[in-house]
């Protein structure tokens, strides 16, 4: 697992974070990703699904692989996502999709919701984009 000054240095190679990496954002073992756009929009009612985009673009190596967790504080809010593993090779915004159990709620652009952790592994065959790449280079929500 990658610590916060070994992702802060590759970050300013523009390789993990490759755009608005902002060193607020790290923690020790990690780094929090922030909302960029939000569907359906800011204001998400309760018991409905809600999607955002990360504000950071990702650039994963080869030899790297990237674990979501959502942030304990919206977990005590109710808010669950569902994320998958972020694959060697892929490059472009995130789109994360996240339940809301409790209240209604307003989400704003730049909050931090889902901390991104990286793993280094041997590097695969084929890389994300090598292999399916179906939303290598993306920016925004992609459904």
């Amino acid at each position: 697992m990658l610590n916060d000054t070994e992702i802060a240095e590759l970050s300013k190679k523009s390789i993990l974070i490759s755009k608005n990496f902002d060193e607020n954002c790290l923690t020790p073992n990690g780094y929090d990703l922030r909302i960029d756009n939000i569907m359906p929009g800011e204001y998400i009612k309760s018991n409905s699904v809600f999607f955002v985009s990360s504000y950071e673009e990702i650039n994963m190596p080869d030899d790297v692989i990237g674990l979501l967790f959502i942030r304990s504080s919206f977990a005590r809010k109710g808010i669950f996502g569902s994320f998958g593993v972020v694959d060697a090779g892929y490059k472009g915004n995130l789109t994360l999709s996240f339940y809301n159990a409790l209240n209604d709620i307003k989400l704003e652009r730049y909050t931090r919701i889902v901390q991104i952790i990286f793993e280094r592994i041997k590097k695969p065959e084929k890389t994300y984009s090598e292999r399916s790449g179906n939303y290598h280079g993306k920016t925004g929500i992609n459904l």
